[in-house]
């Protein structure tokens, strides 16, 4: 990894360092966050590549929407967590985002079903309304997946 293909990679890690707090925080990631990331991904693309960097964070955005955006439909995703991942779409480019949210997908599900089992031994007798209701700050496995993702990218690993 070059000194500028570390540039997209520092700042994307910043951002998404302030959002899983964040959302630890107030099960949240604002709108400032996201919007400035989104802007940040595609200035920092833009500046680095030209059109063709452009080209790819429009791209990577639009992935990133959409394949967060049949989880959020169904209700099972907030708003922020489909935004969060089209803005890290700006930074990595749609192939990298399409593995950063099928591995976040599989991050976020390993985390829930862990949740699960913990809260049903905590509480033994809590209704399944309450336990299918519960909510858990999915941006850490965003960050899990993305992490992943650029890892797979960065040693070159198929999949």
């Amino acid at each position: 990894m070059t000194i500028v293909d570390s540039i997209p990679v520092a700042l994307l890690s910043g951002f998404l360092l302030v959002a899983v707090c964040t959302d630890h925080r107030n099960h949240r990631i604002p709108n400032w966050l996201t919007g400035n990331m989104l802007l940040a991904g595609i200035a920092t693309q833009t500046l680095i590549a030209g059109f063709d960097g452009l080209v790819t964070a429009l791209a990577g955005m639009a992935v990133g929407l959409a394949v967060f955006l049949v989880p959020y439909a169904q209700r099972s995703m907030a708003a922020g967590d489909v935004k969060l991942m089209a803005a890290v779409g700006t930074f990595v480019g749609a192939k990298i985002v399409l593995i950063a949210s099928l591995i976040s997908l599989i991050a976020g599900a390993s985390i829930g079903l862990s949740l699960l089992a913990y809260r049903q031994f905590q509480k033994a007798d809590a209704g399944v309304d309450a336990t299918l209701s519960m909510k858990f700050p999915y941006a850490s496995a965003i960050a899990i997946g993305t992490a992943a993702a650029l890892l797979i990218k960065e040693f070159q690993w198929t999949l």
